[in-house]
């Protein structure tokens, strides 16, 4: 059984916690493809048997989200369930707001919460700000590709998120308020898509335990908008047996084929096929 559930996580729940309730129905080994911490909810995909060899694959996709922006003070987690560590009381104005997101827009450079999943000398560097001691990260590369403010709720805003893999929604709320001269924190977080998985076509926790299988969707699914690369029939035992199969010159991934049999996706270093991702049999 090899596939991919689009999960509804609930509030509460934690990443592992669906792959857990996936596992225990479905009865195969699970990996979810990019956290989402326990206090959001949304879009989180879970690649099922040996749709896990594509981990890599998937896990640098777009992500969309609906966030909840709260100015005016901030937590250490930089969330709402952290303890509020600095309170200004100054709410940017929507004008205010809205230079400040085109600011961030683009390939900006982002210095993760100190409350996060990032290895510090190999331990968790939530469990060291946990522990009391000051955690310093070091800022990296992420692309924004779009941000709106949708509208305002009393203190908070809430925007629509078009980001890459790796963006921490946190550490753009601190970000924006920043840029406003104040304070702030997510106060809430909703994944509507990551990659071609989207929330319209989620399922929750519930669904999955009842309709199963039902639930599961092909490998081919995450696939449809690679290109196929076809072989002559005459390369099946060279790939097959992983020896070396020439190929024309291409960029980025291809879906490889011979004999009508998908074996991965390849790309092509120096006139050689490469198999990055081995297919074959799912």
């Amino acid at each position: 059984m090899n596939g991919f559930v689009n999960v509804l996580k609930p509030v509460g729940a934690t990443a592992s916690d669906v792959v857990v309730c996936v596992k225990g129905v479905l009865g195969e080994k699970a990996g979810h493809l990019g956290t989402l911490d326990p206090g959001a909810s949304g879009v989180l995909p879970v690649a099922v048997g040996k749709a896990t060899r594509l981990f890599d694959f998937l896990t640098d996709k777009v992500k969309r989200y609906r966030a909840f922006f709260t100015f005016g003070k901030t937590t250490d987690t930089l969330d709402s369930y952290g303890a509020v560590t600095q309170t200004t009381g100054l709410v940017p104005s929507e004008e205010q707001v809205t230079r400040a997101c085109q600011a961030l827009t683009g390939e900006i450079m982002q210095t993760p919460p100190a409350y996060s999943a990032i290895s510090v000398g190999g331990v968790r560097a939530y469990k060291l700000a946990r522990s009391g001691q000051d955690v310093q990260l070091k800022s990296r590369k992420v692309t924004v590709y779009a941000i709106s403010l949708l509208r305002r709720q009393g203190d908070a805003f809430v925007f629509d998120v078009t980001c890459s893999a790796g963006t921490y929604i946190r550490a753009l709320a601190r970000d924006v308020a920043e840029a406003c001269g104040t304070v702030g924190y997510m106060s809430a977080l909703i994944r509507l898509s990551s990659g071609c998985f989207d929330i319209a076509d989620a399922y929750t926790l519930n669904e999955v335990r009842s309709l199963g299988q039902k639930c599961l969707l092909p490998v081919s699914y995450v696939l449809s908008d690679v290109e196929a690369l076809c072989l002559p029939d005459q390369c099946y035992d060279d790939l097959d047996f992983g020896r070396y199969v020439a190929c024309a010159p291409f960029e980025g991934l291809k879906k490889v084929y011979c004999k009508g049999q998908l074996f991965g996706l390849g790309c092509c270093t120096n006139g050689r096929l490469n198999l990055k991702y081995y297919l074959k049999n799912i």
